[in-house]
């Protein structure tokens, strides 16, 4: 009798197994450490609205101020360079700066002193730019923008939930993944509503709304891995945002790892229990990292060891972590 109830333990256990995703993986961390934030004292004032890392430099964008652009040194956070007046002159800012994060240690890559054009700048060892070359964009929504060997735009359409590959060459379109959308049009409380980086090789997605991340190959958009928790999530309710639990909000992909900023937790909530998973593009999980002070946005340099931040409740500080 016991053999067989052993028996019919181990068929329900393979069947189980068998229906399940073949990309999933549920995520147990081997290691989980602490990081200290180093507060680097600046004397210069901006709004951080996004960050970059460009070969040795920290490079931060603010729209709230005329001068935009604000690059310092790695890894010390010495202070380099401020550029990027906000006008309508040749060389100035139209809109809000953007970057496209790029694993290209020679160059930055900025949207905004066109709406739709991206130029491509050599930093100089002071800090300042020249104007290398510039890539033209159709109308349309680029969120999350990755630029890929000097040819490839990979970028992220919110109330479509597409990510889209784009020949910055030859202007075409190479591919799409598409994502579920709800019924409504509140395209920012859409279930599947996520936020995207790519390195050369993969484009990472995490869900704001569930706890979850796929990751793609850049060169056929097929799915390698899903990491989830298994769990089904709610459909965020746009009448009760106050109660809807946000899960991931920032990531950033390296050349090994891929740096992902985890919440779990609603938005009124206190926002310190922020941590940050570290996986390589198999989806094995690497380390969990918590903090003293979180990060809000962030860059990695992998070759240093370091995190570099912003935080805005240390608005004359830059952050420093040593991985």
């Amino acid at each position: 009798m016991c053999k067989i109830h052993i028996l019919c333990l181990w068929l329900i256990c393979l069947l189980f197994c068998s229906c399940l995703d073949s990309h999933v993986q549920v995520t147990v961390f081997p290691e989980t450490k602490q990081l200290l934030a180093e507060k680097v004292f600046v004397e210069e004032i901006f709004a951080a609205d996004f960050v970059e890392k460009a070969g040795d430099n920290f490079v931060i964008s603010s729209t709230k101020t005329d001068t935009t652009l604000f690059l310092y040194a790695t890894p010390t956070l010495k202070f380099k360079s401020a550029t990027g007046l906000k006008g309508e002159g040749p060389n100035e800012v139209k809109m809000f700066p953007m970057f496209c994060h790029t694993l290209d240690e020679d160059f930055l890559y900025i949207r905004g002193y066109e709406p739709y054009s991206i130029r491509k700048i050599k930093l100089q060892e002071d800090g300042s730019f020249s104007f290398v070359g510039m890539y033209h964009l159709d109308g349309g929504e680029y969120n999350f923008m990755n630029v890929i060997k000097d040819s490839l735009l990979v970028y992220y359409e919110g109330n479509h939930l597409t990510v889209t590959k784009y020949d910055l060459k030859n202007k075409v379109k190479l591919g799409e993944i598409k994502k579920e959308t709800d019924s409504h049009n509140e395209s920012y409380y859409y279930s599947n509503r996520g936020l995207i980086s790519a390195n050369d090789s993969f484009v990472v997605y995490p869900y704001i709304y569930k706890k979850q991340i796929d990751i793609y190959r850049v060169d056929d958009f097929n799915l390698v891995k899903r990491i989830s928790d298994g769990n089904k999530y709610p459909a965020p309710s746009i009448r009760d945002a106050k109660n809807i639990t946000c899960h991931y909000f920032n990531v950033y992909a390296g050349s090994k790892y891929f740096y992902a900023l985890y919440v779990g937790h609603k938005a009124d909530e206190n926002f310190s229990d922020r941590t940050l998973e570290v996986y390589d593009y198999d989806g094995n999980p690497i380390v969990k990292y918590t903090f003293d002070i979180i990060p809000h946005y962030f860059a990695v340099d992998e070759k240093e060891g370091y995190i570099y931040a912003t935080n805005s409740n240390y608005e004359d500080y830059l952050l420093r972590y040593k991985l």
